[in-house]
């Protein structure tokens, strides 16, 4: 396995792995693959995104990967790393994958003078929140994460004159 940000070669690898995604956390309700690809092309990967894809490859398919953001400004003027989304396939979990990525996006935080590298997880994912345990990563209890969603959203946004 290697770890490395994401290549064109990748492309459906990826498409593939985020449908996966969506299944895993949506169940019935999951995109289509079709949509989840769209999806990929026209807004992760457009170069207005900030995100960037960190892909764990072995046999050259994608097997795991994780969304980052550079943020800024930090504390005297360094960056902070943001992770949106962590996702190993289901037939390679447990064997190390998510703590490679993880250890790769905290090697390249350094390297970008990043003084933090945060994310959030749902309070519900009992796997997840004992994996990052495992990792001895800070549970931050001082921060309150605020949220507009649907139709809120709509409303809040419909208030602003531009």
């Amino acid at each position: 396995m290697h770890i490395s940000f994401y290549c064109s070669e990748h492309l459906e690898g990826v498409a593939d792995l985020l449908h996966e995604m969506s299944v895993h956390y949506n169940g019935s309700n999951a995109s289509s693959r079709d949509a989840v690809r769209t999806n990929l092309v026209s807004n992760i990967l457009a170069p207005t995104s900030g995100v960037t894809l960190v892909l764990a490859i072995e046999n050259d398919k994608a097997i795991g990967l994780a969304a980052i953001s550079l943020l800024y400004p930090a504390p005297k003027e360094t960056a902070q790393l943001f992770m949106k989304e962590l996702y190993v396939s289901s037939g390679h979990r447990g064997q190390g994958t998510g703590t490679a990525l993880m250890r790769w996006i905290a090697c390249y935080a350094v390297s970008k003078n990043c003084t933090r590298f945060d994310w959030t997880v749902d309070a519900s994912n009992e796997v997840a929140l004992e994996f990052y345990r495992r990792l001895n990563a800070t549970h931050v209890t001082d921060k309150l994460y605020f949220r507009f969603g649907g139709e809120r959203l709509r409303h809040f946004a419909n208030e602003i004159e531009m």
